[in-house]
C-alpha cells in the first residue's frame, strides 16, 4: 500500500517485495461475482502464528492484484481469470507478509508513532496544494468515506501502515547484508555499455539438412548413446500408502446441532452490512486527458443518461455503449458491493439513491458514470441456513486433520511393529501403491509437489520404511523397494524430443560443414561466402550493446558472447545458435563512456542487489514458514464453489 501512495518516503524499488500496490479506487466487483461467489460468507482466511488475517483484508489485496493482471495483461487477462485466483494469491501475499512481521518483530525491529504519521502525511490525498497536511478531522473523515478500503477506522488504517513499515525495515535490512563492490559496478557497467558492430551470416538448421527422418531402431541406439543428456540420475521406487482426508471423511460427521451452536456462539462473525446491487455505463477518461476530451465525454454520457430518461433500456444500453469491459456483457450488472468497496464519488452516489432511481453523470477518476440502483440488501445477520455448510466446512476440517493423522500414525505403528506395510494397510483398509521411479527432481503420483517426501525417499536404505511424514494433501508410509543408479527413461517415454534433438544435431552437422566449406573457398570474406551457400549477409545498422535482438537470431546467448570476444576485424565461427550456425566479423567495437559511470551507478548497483536480495529473503521465508504455525482457512476454497 505505501509504495505507491507516498512520494516522499522513496525505498529501494529494486527490492521485490510483498507491500501491496496502492488502492484501485474502482474495485471492478464483476470479478468477485464472476466466480460465482456472491457476498462472501468466510470472516478470515488465514492465521499465522495465531493471528487471523481478515476476509476485508484479503479482499481488498485480492482486488489490487486483480487490477494488477489486468493492466499488465491487457485483453490476455480474459483468457486465464478462470484459471487464476486474486483471492488466493492475496491470501499466500499476506501470509509472507505476516511472517516477515513476527520475524521483524523478534529481530527487535519497531516503528515509532512519528514514522507512522510522516508516512501518512506524505501520502497525496491526505495533502494540501501546498503540500501541507490537511488536518487530522479532514483525515478521519477521508477514512470514514472508504477513500482506503477496507480502512474506515483511523487505527486500523495507521495499523496497516505500521505492518507496511516494519516489513519495508525488514528488507533493508535484509539488503543491508549484501555488497556489491565497486569493481562489480565497474565490470557490469561495461559490460551493459560496450558496443559492436556485426556482419554476419546465419545458415538455418531446416535449409542445410530438410529431411532427416531416422528409423526407431536408429533413434533408439542414438538415444543410448547420448544417455547423458537424458539420464535423470539416481532414482529410487517405493510402495507407499497416503492416507487422505477421503479415507477418513465417513468418519466424521458435523450435526445440525454443532452447527447451529457454532453459529450462535459467533454471531458476530456473520453480521452482514448492506449491501446495494447497481449497473453502471461507463464513458472511460484518460488520466492525461485535456479539457476537451473530458468535455466530450461528459457530453456523451449526458446523452446516454438522456436516452435512459426516454425509456430505452438500462442493460441494452450498457452491452452497447459501456466502455467498462468487465461488466459490459452483464448489462453493466456490478451484483452486490457494500460500503468501501466503490470509488467515494460512485458510493455517495449509489448510496444516495432508491431502487430503480437512474443517477448521473458521476465522475470518478475512470471516467464518467451513469448508475442505475437494482436492489437494497439490508443490514443483518446472515441466516444460518446461508452460512451452513460454511460453518460445516470450518468445523469439519481440523477434525478430518486430526482423524488423518490418527490413522496414519496407527499404520506407522502397525510397521514399525514388523508387519509388513501391504498386512497393515490390508488390517486398516488402506491400499499400497507403487511410486514407479522416481528421480530427485520427481514427485509421488497423485500427491503433488512434496519435496520434503522425495528427500526422504533418497535417505532410505532398501527395505527401510520411513516413519509417518505428513505432507499438505496426505500422511504417508513408505518402504524403499530399488535403487536405480543411472536412471533413463523407457525411449517411447521420450520419443519425440529424442526424435526433435536428433534432427537438430544431424542438421547442426551438415550446416556447420556447408558453413567452414563456404567459409574456406571464399577466404574469410563473408559477402562471398553468403553468396557460395545462397544466404543473407546481415550487417547491424547501428553498434549494439549486449541483449540487443540480431536479425535472422534473435537475442541468442552465444552469438553476444561470441561477438563481445571477437577482436575487431577477425571473423569468427561458425557456432551453433537456436536458429542456425553462425559465422561473425566485428567490424567495430566502441568502449562505453566513463563520465556515463557515475550517473548509471545507483542502478546498476540496484540490479546486482536484487538478485541476490531476494534469493535471501526467499530463503527466509521458507525458514519462517517451517518456525511459525500458519493455518489457511478450507472455507476460502469451499466459496468459490
Amino acid at each position: 500500500m505505501l509504495n505507491k501512495l507516498r512520494e516522499n518516503l522513496k525505498y529501494t524499488k529494486w527490492i521485490l517485495v510483498l507491500v501491496a500496490l496502492s488502492f484501485a479506487l474502482f474495485f471492478g466487483v464483476d470479478w468477485w461475482n464472476s466466480r460465482g461467489r456472491g457476498p462472501m460468507q468466510v470472516t478470515w482466511v488465514a492465521t499465522v502464528g495465531g493471528e487471523p488475517i481478515g476476509i476485508g483484508e484479503c479482499q481488498a489485496r485480492g482486488r489490487q492484484i486483480e487490477t494488477r493482471y489486468r493492466r499488465l495483461m491487457g485483453d490476455q487477462y480474459s483468457k486465464i481469470r478462470d484459471q487464476f485466483d486474486p483471492m488466493i494469491a492475496a491470501r499466500e501475499e499476506l501470509i509472507r507478509s505476516r511472517l516477515i512481521e513476527h520475524d521483524a518483530r523478534r529481530l527487535g525491529l519497531r516503528v515509532s508513532d512519528a514514522e507512522v504519521s510522516q508516512a501518512i502525511r506524505g501520502i497525496r490525498l491526505f495533502q494540501n496544494e501546498d503540500g501541507s497536511f490537511v488536518g487530522m478531522e479532514r483525515y478521519r473523515r477521508m477514512l470514514m468515506k472508504g477513500y482506503f478500503p477496507p480502512y474506515r477506522d483511523p487505527a486500523a488504517f495507521e495499523a496497516a501502515i505500521r505492518r507496511d513499515l516494519l516489513v519495508e525495515k525488514w528488507q533493508q535490512l535484509i539488503a543491508a547484508s549484501v555488497v556489491v563492490t565497486p569493481e562489480q559496478v565497474k565490470r557490469e557497467f561495461e559490460r551493459r555499455n560496450e558496443k559492436v558492430s556485426l556482419e554476419y551470416l546465419v545458415l538455418p538448421y531446416e535449409e542445410a539438412a530438410p529431411d532427416v527422418n531416422p528409423k526407431d531402431a536408429e533413434l533408439a541406439a542414438w538415444y543410448e548413446a547420448h544417455r547423458d543428456r537424458y539420464s535423470q540420475g539416481e532414482a529410487r521406487r517405493a510402495s507407499f500408502v497416503a492416507v487422505t482426508d477421503k479415507a477418513v471423511a465417513s468418519t466424521i460427521d458435523i450435526s445440525d446441532e454443532e452447527i447451529e451452536a457454532y453459529y450462535q456462539q459467533n454471531r458476530d462473525q456473520y453480521k452482514r452490512p448492506e449491501q446495494r446491487r447497481a449497473r453502471h455505463i461507463l464513458v472511460r477518461v484518460e488520466p492525461d486527458a485535456d479539457e476537451a476530451a473530458i468535455e466530450e465525454a461528459r457530453r456523451k454520457a449526458q446523452a446516454i443518461r438522456e436516452r435512459i430518461d426516454a425509456g430505452e433500456d438500462f442493460a441494452a444500453l450498457a452491452r452497447k455503449l459501456s466502455e467498462d469491459e468487465g461488466t459490459r456483457d452483464k448489462g453493466g450488472d456490478l451484483g452486490f458491493f457494500a460500503r468501501g468497496q466503490m470509488v467515494p464519488a460512485f458510493e455517495e452516489a449509489v448510496f444516495g439513491m432508491s431502487p430503480g432511481e437512474v443517477a448521473g453523470p458521476v465522475r470518478t477518476r475512470y471516467g464518467f458514470h451513469v448508475i442505475r440502483l437494482e436492489e437494497v440488501q439490508e443490514e443483518g445477520l446472515q441466516p444460518l441456513e446461508e452460512v451452513k455448510e460454511q460453518i460445516r466446512a470450518q468445523l469439519r476440517f481440523p477434525r478430518l486433520r486430526e482423524a488423518r493423522q490418527e490413522l496414519g500414525k496407527k499404520l506407522a505403528e502397525l510397521v514399525e511393529s514388523g508387519k509388513s506395510l501391504a498386512d497393515a494397510a490390508s488390517e486398516l483398509g488402506l491400499e499400497v501403491q507403487d511410486s514407479g521411479l522416481i528421480p530427485r527432481s520427481g514427485t509421488f503420483p497423485g500427491l503433488g509437489p512434496v519435496p520434503e517426501l522425495v528427500a526422504k525417499l533418497f535417505e532410505l536404505e532398501p527395505g527401510q520404511a520411513s516413519g509417518l511424514i505428513s505432507v499438505p494433501t496426505a500422511d504417508v508410509v513408505m518402504v524403499l523397494e530399488e535403487v536405480v543408479p543411472d536412471y533413463l527413461p523407457p525411449f517411447e517415454e521420450n520419443r519425440a524430443r529424442v526424435l526433435a534433438d536428433y534432427r537438430r544435431e544431424k542438421a547442426a552437422e551438415v550446416a556447420e560443414q556447408r558453413l567452414s566449406r563456404a567459409l574456406k573457398a571464399a577466404k574469410g570474406d563473408l559477402g562471398k561466402a553468403a553468396q557460395r551457400l545462397g544466404i543473407s549477409l546481415h550487417r547491424t545498422p547501428e553498434p549494439v550493446i549486449r541483449g540487443t535482438a540480431l536479425e535472422g537470431l534473435g537475442r541468442d546467448p552465444e552469438v553476444e558472447r561470441l561477438a563481445f570476444t571477437t577482436a575487431t576485424g577477425e571473423v569468427a565461427g561458425p557456432i551453433r545458435a537456436a536458429s542456425g550456425v553462425v559465422a561473425l566479423k566485428v567490424t567495430a567495437h566502441e568502449k562505453p563512456d566513463p563520465e556515463q559511470l557515475t550517473e548509471q551507478w545507483d542502478a546498476i548497483v540496484g540490479a546486482l542487489k536484487a538478485p541476490r536480495v531476494q534469493r535471501l529473503i526467499s530463503s527466509r521465508l521458507e525458514t519462517l514458514a517451517q518456525e511459525i504455525e500458519v493455518v489457511r482457512n478450507p472455507a476460502l476454497e469451499a466459496a468459490k464453489g
